[in-house]
């Protein structure tokens, strides 16, 4: 605080500032036994002006209410003593998307949506808690398709052999753009409609999946890995839960060199 106040007062400023309070996510902020000395000193940098006390929760996400309750009283308390000092922020805010779902009562000054922004749920019993829509799909197109006999082995570590005579579809698309490896074998996309599983480990730049059962396709058919086509869908939810992680990883996962095409 103290740097920022120097720099505010070299350039004939006054900075508004923001500060956190680690109510129980153990990341940034202050503790609260720490707030009432921060604030004392605070009082004395005179080109600095609070206009935001903030937290963050660690849980809201989960049915079990009782953690982020007590955040959220840990957090007004300290918010009130903070007032109680002579400090008055114009904004108090701690309510992420999953509290903005379901504590009507942590949207106070301000709400940080997060994961919602890309119509995604914090988590699956709080589907269907605030209407939401997918901000964006992740697409490719099919590369090659050849025709392989029973018993062929399919990218690395044989990890996938055919059971029968199959047609495979390489697409163009791999874990150098974010299709998670652990999807191997376990994920599906979507081809002409219908839901084509991944087969064999997926490589960096490229990924097989099994369209034996799925007529007609040919190089250059489009392929749905998030998003919809025809009346099949496949969210980022489903992707996660198949990768053993969480959709917003799986957002931030697609790396720079996938095009976007803002619509």
């Amino acid at each position: 605080a103290r740097l920022i106040n120097d720099f505010a007062k070299a350039s004939g400023t006054r900075k508004k500032v923001h500060v956190k309070i680690d109510t129980g996510m153990g990341r940034l902020g202050l503790l609260p036994a720490e707030v009432a000395r921060f604030f004392e000193e605070f009082k004395t940098l005179k080109n600095l002006e609070l206009e935001a006390v903030l937290s963050h929760f660690s849980e809201s996400e989960a049915k079990d209410r009782s953690f982020t309750e007590a955040q959220l009283a840990l957090f007004l308390d300290t918010v009130g003593k903070i007032r109680a000092a002579g400090i008055d922020p114009s904004i108090v805010e701690i309510a992420n998307s999953a509290a903005a779902a379901s504590y009507p009562e942590a949207c106070l000054g301000m709400v940080r949506p997060g994961i919602m922004l890309y119509g995604s749920y914090p988590a699956p019993h709080l589907r269907g808690s605030i209407k939401l829509r997918p901000a964006m799909s992740l697409k490719t197109s099919v590369l090659h398709v050849k025709t392989l006999e029973t018993g062929t082995p399919v990218s690395y570590s044989r990890s996938f052999i055919t059971k029968r005579r199959s047609a495979i579809a390489v697409l163009p698309i791999g874990y150098g753009d974010g299709l998670s490896r652990s999807l191997s074998n376990k994920g599906s996309v979507l081809v002409r409609g219908a839901r084509a599983p991944i087969a064999g480990t997926v490589c960096m730049d490229l990924t097989m999946c099994d369209v034996t059962d799925i007529p007609g396709v040919r190089a250059g058919d489009e392929v749905v890995v998030i998003g919809t086509q025809g009346d099949v869908g496949i969210t980022a939810e489903e992707v996660a839960r198949a990768a053993g992680t969480i959709s917003y990883e799986v957002f931030c996962n697609i790396s720079s060199r996938v095009a976007r095409r803002y619509i």
